[in-house]
């Protein structure tokens, strides 16, 4: 296999050369893969539409008729020029096939293979690691500084700034799929309009996933005892007129989700099934919940939701001042998460 490391991979996919073979583009950002896919098949062809140089294939079909994708890793363009076969949603499944095909004389055809996630025995990857010729490009999801690239990218390709509060709420909230942060900045700049500066409100007006901004972030920030990021959050709801007790109840409902998700793997259930049964949809909750995991036990969860419902109730049936109690009671429940690294303490 041709390694490429990190930083030269998408100079590697405008222009791959003629000593590839076959790319194999996996990961759990399906965004990425996608752009990826369609910067190296722009690399090599001039339409990516044109019938005679492209030719794409479900990895289903490949599948139900192995033999197709070998024809057409053997057939020569009408037309000159190099060919491109693409293989979208391939998995193991399609592995001995094309473990067959890279074997082939395919001449100057470049056979581009889009996958999911893939465990490191993955026996599509290691066909395509064991083959010379060909390469394999992982798509993680952006984090850290190289989100933080792709946000002011985008940023710059829609003509628009954004100061330095919008920027780390961007990096806050987006990451988990490249095409979806591309997207959601691009609504941004229409939101703002050709060369303005966006500032938090507008992130958090404009951008889709608008509840992990406000409730959830509060309910995530709690449960992984998160206190710096706890009280910025917490100001930011109460500022936008959030009700306490709405608070408090979105902060229970995360304690539900969690302690749901702990008692099944208790009972044998592996996480990804007890997170789908808990009704985690959002992959920023699914590693808020994680990171949690390791710091509850059902018990103490249990306790913690008794917590949540006492001071509902207060803020809706006492005269107490109804803020002091929400922030009273979320900083205590964060202040055991902080002081708990490890389940079952």
């Amino acid at each position: 296999m041709v390694k490429i490391p990190v930083r030269e991979i998408d100079s590697f996919c405008r222009a791959p050369g003629n000593a590839i073979r076959a790319v194999l583009i996996y990961g759990a950002d399906q965004g990425l893969v996608r752009e990826r896919s369609n910067l190296l098949l722009g690399g090599v062809v001039d339409d990516p539409r044109d019938p005679f140089r492209v030719c794409d294939l479900a990895a289903d079909e490949v599948a139900r008729d192995p033999a197709r994708l070998m024809e057409e890793a053997v057939s020569l363009s009408m037309t000159g020029g190099r060919r491109v076969v693409r293989v979208r949603g391939a998995a193991d499944g399609v592995a001995a096939t094309m473990a067959e095909v890279l074997t082939l004389p395919t001449g100057d055809t470049l056979i581009l293979v889009e996958a999911g996630e893939l465990a490191a025995r993955s026996k599509l990857r290691t066909a395509f690691e064991k083959a010379k010729d060909a390469a394999a490009l992982a798509c993680y999801r952006d984090e850290g500084p190289m989100l933080g690239e792709v946000i002011a990218d985008e940023l710059s390709r829609q003509g628009i700034t954004a100061d330095g509060d919008a920027r780390r709420l961007l990096e806050s909230c987006l990451g988990g799929d490249r095409m979806q942060t591309r997207n959601e900045i691009a609504k941004l700049a229409l939101y703002v309009g050709p060369g303005q500066k966006a500032t938090t409100r507008d992130v958090e007006n404009a951008v889709a996933d608008s509840s992990f901004l406000s409730l959830d972030r509060i309910a995530q920030n709690v449960s992984s005892g998160n206190l710096e990021d706890l009280d910025r959050s917490l100001e930011r709801a109460l500022a936008n007129r959030e009700a306490p007790a709405a608070i408090l109840a979105a902060v229970r409902r995360h304690l539900t989700q969690l302690e749901l998700v702990l008692g099944l793997k208790e009972r044998g259930v592996n996480e990804a099934q007890a997170m789908k049964s808990a009704g985690v949809r959002h992959y920023r909750a699914e590693n808020a919940l994680k990171s949690a995991g390791r710091r509850w036990n059902a018990p103490l969860v249990h306790r913690a939701r008794d917590y949540l419902f006492d001071a509902e109730a207060q803020c809706r049936m006492t005269g107490m001042p109804d803020t002091t109690i929400c922030r009273r009671t979320l900083f205590d429940i964060a202040r055991t998460a902080a002081g708990n690294t490890s389940r079952g303490r």
